[in-house]
């Protein structure tokens, strides 16, 4: 815009020149005009600044909340896990202190198989927002990818758990607590950290004055 304005006034200052009685007067007339050219394009500088700071606001704030609505879903996912996996150390210290087997503990185990197992669902139906930015996408991208092989292992630990109980192959109460204690030991999930991606995320949608 300035430039199509400047152009313009190149050539009516040509003009001027050239039809101008008095020409001692045309570098004032020369110098005011870059004047108001200066000040016309601080003035738009400005305004731009300001109209792209406000939308990055906009825009940050958004991003704020996409990703607040999601963790706080992800975060009820996560206390269900949690969850399943304190309910099935309990069921494992009572087998460790039972004088007898008890077919209630492989019935409880069943159910808490079933539980994972619609948890380990819920957790595979993770999807990243498609309004949140690249930079903050990837990094819950991974977040994603951490839950899912946790929730893979802890599935895996509690069903072969459940298999080692089962009353059919049992044989008796010493035998399964070691064989479900080799299980613990090989399979249990290492832990879920996502500590850093969700520290990323949070640094990327920080405010910033």
């Amino acid at each position: 815009m300035l430039l199509g304005l400047f152009i313009i006034s190149s050539i009516l200052l040509l003009l001027i020149y050239k039809f101008l009685p008095n020409k001692k007067f045309f570098p004032y007339l020369c110098v005011a005009l870059l004047i108001v050219f200066i000040l016309s394009s601080f003035i738009q500088n400005r305004y731009k600044n300001e109209v792209m700071t406000r939308n990055q606001i906009e825009n940050l704030q958004n991003q704020q909340k996409i990703f607040g609505e999601w963790y706080l879903e992800y975060q009820k996912d996560i206390n269900s896990l949690d969850r399943n996996w304190q309910r099935y150390y309990g069921i494992v210290e009572t087998l460790k202190t039972a004088e007898i087997y008890e077919y209630t503990i492989y019935e409880q185990l069943i159910e808490l198989e079933s539980e994972t197992l619609a948890e380990q669902k819920r957790i595979y139906a993770l999807k990243v927002p498609e309004e949140l930015d690249k930079e903050t996408a990837e990094f819950l991208k991974k977040v994603i990818e951490k839950t899912k092989t946790y929730a893979d292992a802890q599935v895996k630990t509690i069903s072969l758990a459940r298999q080692a109980a089962n009353p059919a192959g049992f044989k008796n109460l010493d035998a399964m607590n070691k064989r479900i204690n080799e299980i613990n030991i090989r399979e249990t999930p290492a832990g879920l950290f996502t500590a850093t991606e969700i520290a990323a995320i949070q640094d990327i949608l920080r405010d910033r004055d």
